[in-house]
């Protein structure tokens, strides 16, 4: 039978890891079976001149007629809707591979999904729609296919000049605060590698899961220039789980350490407020009942991530002479606020229908219920303010994203050495034979008493 702290850890893990891990199969359904082309490939087939292809862009002809790709032809999603036999094609667009954009990514898989039915199996939906397309785009000038029409000019796509300031704090954010944020979870994770008590192993497993992440985003930056999507969404489910578990943490030390509810054996330091303590009485459990009201509570705060607006400005811009496109793609938006939103309200939802089950064991499964749902609502919450506040100059979303993690990473750290104590039972005796070993320190003996004196 597995002891307490890993059997929470374990349950805790098939909570926030099954629900980070269904977004998968949902991607899956949706694009699975939609041929799709990256930009790059696109533009490659483009200038192809025996592709025979043609970028078709299913926006509605006003937003079309704002401002459209060079080159691109407009087929509107709602005509593309109302043909249904490939002779009602245009004909300017017969015999052709149609490479179907949109905005986003999702009207044309909607666009690419009707034509196939159709019987028309050369239509491919470009990944990630205009907002992708601006990424693989050259600047400060392009030629067809990445120049940007508008009624009264043609130019490029929009470009931001970014003053020398924000591009070291771009550098500084990548190169300089995440590989010291990513050697302090290492720390933690050694430090606590041999802890049995159930808020450190899941403060482990937080930082383990967070390392996986942030090693994630950054094989996107370095080896895939930020193309893929499997590794951007493995850093965005690392977070989460890293959410979840930092959460289970957070309220397992407050439950052991502190108030002691869990533990039939002990006092609840909560008696004071309740009067009398289910433990020892026929009475309902203070705690227990104020979270009937927390957990509906938490849910309706969750709602605010759904019904947050999307924030698709994407422009490119210069660092210190390279080319880098600042935007945050939809794909990843609905994950962050659809997905994150829904999985918080059924964790939540779980958690409150183990406490109305009444029986004192589901307390504990209820608190691990909790955090699962606070997993998902945390990152979701932590991705929409950083979007909302910082979505026209994303070199800020970079920066205080970074600076916060390391926050994180260096308040854990001075957590764990302010209590080191009560945590790390024999830390101070560890710590003393390290610095003698080093020769920082010395010992001498006197009268059977061991003195550490500092050398020299």
């Amino acid at each position: 039978m597995f002891d307490r702290p890993r059997k929470t850890s374990v349950l805790v893990a098939a909570l926030v890891l099954v629900g980070s891990g269904l977004p998968l199969v949902l991607y899956g359904i949706l694009f699975g079976r939609i041929p799709t082309v990256m930009p790059q490939a696109a533009k490659t087939l483009l200038h192809d001149p025996n592709s025979a292809a043609a970028l078709v862009a299913v926006r509605p002809p006003q937003t079309f007629a704002a401002g459209h790709i060079e080159g691109a032809v407009n087929w509107p999603l709602e005509d593309i809707r109302r043909t249904s036999r490939p002779d009602q094609v245009p004909a300017t667009l017969r015999g052709k591979t149609l490479l179907v954009l949109c905005d986003v990514g999702m009207a044309s898989r909607l666009a690419v999904s009707h034509l196939s039915h159709m019987g028309i199996d050369r239509a491919i939906n470009v990944r990630g729609g205009i907002q992708e397309w601006m990424r693989s785009a050259p600047q400060p000038e392009g030629r067809d296919w990445d120049r940007w029409r508008t009624p009264d000019r043609l130019g490029s796509f929009p470009f931001r000049s970014s003053p020398v300031v924000e591009q070291a704090i771009a550098v500084l954010s990548y190169f300089c605060i995440k590989p010291i944020y990513m050697f302090l979870s290492l720390v933690i994770v050694g430090l606590l590698w041999k802890s049995a008590a159930a808020d450190l192993v899941a403060l482990r497993w937080a930082m383990i899961w967070f390392f996986v992440g942030e090693t994630a985003c950054g094989v996107n930056y370095f080896v895939c220039q930020e193309t893929s999507y499997f590794w951007d969404y493995l850093h965005a489910a690392g977070m989460l789980v890293c959410f979840g578990f930092l959460a289970y943490a957070i309220l397992e030390a407050i439950d052991e350490r502190i108030l002691g509810l869990s533990d039939p054996q002990r006092r609840c330091a909560a008696v004071r407020l309740c009067g009398a303590c289910i433990k020892s009485a026929p009475v309902p459990c203070g705690l227990e009942r104020s979270f009937y009201l927390f957990i509906p509570a938490m849910m309706a705060v969750t709602m605010m991530v759904p019904t947050a607006d999307w924030h698709d400005n994407s422009y490119n811009t210069l660092i210190f002479g390279e080319p880098y496109n600042y935007g945050h793609l939809r794909v990843f938006q609905q994950f962050e606020i659809w997905y994150c939103s829904a999985a918080a309200l059924v964790m939540f939802g779980l958690s409150l229908a183990i406490l109305l089950w009444k029986r004192r064991p589901a307390v504990r499964l209820a608190m691990m219920a909790f955090a699962a749902g606070i997993g998902p609502l945390g990152f979701g919450m932590f991705r929409m303010l950083l979007g909302a506040a910082y979505d026209q100059n994303r070199v800020w979303f970079l920066f205080w994203e970074e600076a916060t993690e390391l926050l994180l990473c260096v308040g854990i750290c001075c957590l764990l050495w302010i209590f080191r104590r009560g945590l790390f039972p024999g830390f101070d005796r560890w710590l003393r034979s390290v610095r003698v070993s080093l020769g920082l320190e010395t010992k001498a003996m006197d009268g059977g008493k061991t003195e550490s004196l500092k050398a020299g």
